[in-house]
């Protein structure tokens, strides 16, 4: 099936995977290209589009609290899922992490997904973060 793609002066070209209902675009962030994710429910897509515009100009700010989080609860819950044994520490998590994707539905929550390099074998760590930009999750994907 075909895919649409909409034109935003922010974003560039957002395609829309009809299988799915997923609309997707790539965009630079700290220097490094990441996929974005816009992922409509009930709700206004265009709503939506302009959330991001406002949560992703806050991403480069709030990365290192959002990794810092994020190493604490790998360090706290998940830690067997870490592969170089029990000495890796929180700096080392921390350094080590970059952000693949950014994901944002409805509201004004979001996820962030890191690449791990290699800390837990090669997996996703998912951020998760409330409508107040505060960090409320952790998980391990993949």
């Amino acid at each position: 099936m075909n895919n649409v793609e909409i034109r935003d002066e922010f974003w560039g070209v957002i395609i829309q995977d009809r299988d799915i209902d997923l609309y997707t675009c790539r965009k630079l962030l700290k220097g490094e290209e990441i996929e974005v994710a816009f992922m409509p429910d009930e709700d206004d897509l265009h709503e939506i589009i302009e959330n991001a515009k406002e949560i992703f100009t806050r991403i480069e700010e709030n990365d290192m609290p959002f990794r810092e989080y994020a190493a604490d609860e790998v360090l706290n819950h998940y830690r067997e899922y870490i592969v170089e044994g029990p000495t890796i520490t929180k700096a080392a998590i921390v350094n080590r992490m970059r952000i693949e994707s950014f994901s944002v539905g409805s509201g004004k929550s979001f996820d962030l997904s890191y690449n791990d390099d290699g800390i837990c074998g090669n997996h996703i760590m998912m951020v998760f973060v409330d409508e107040h930009g505060e960090p409320c999750g952790v998980d391990i994907a993949g």
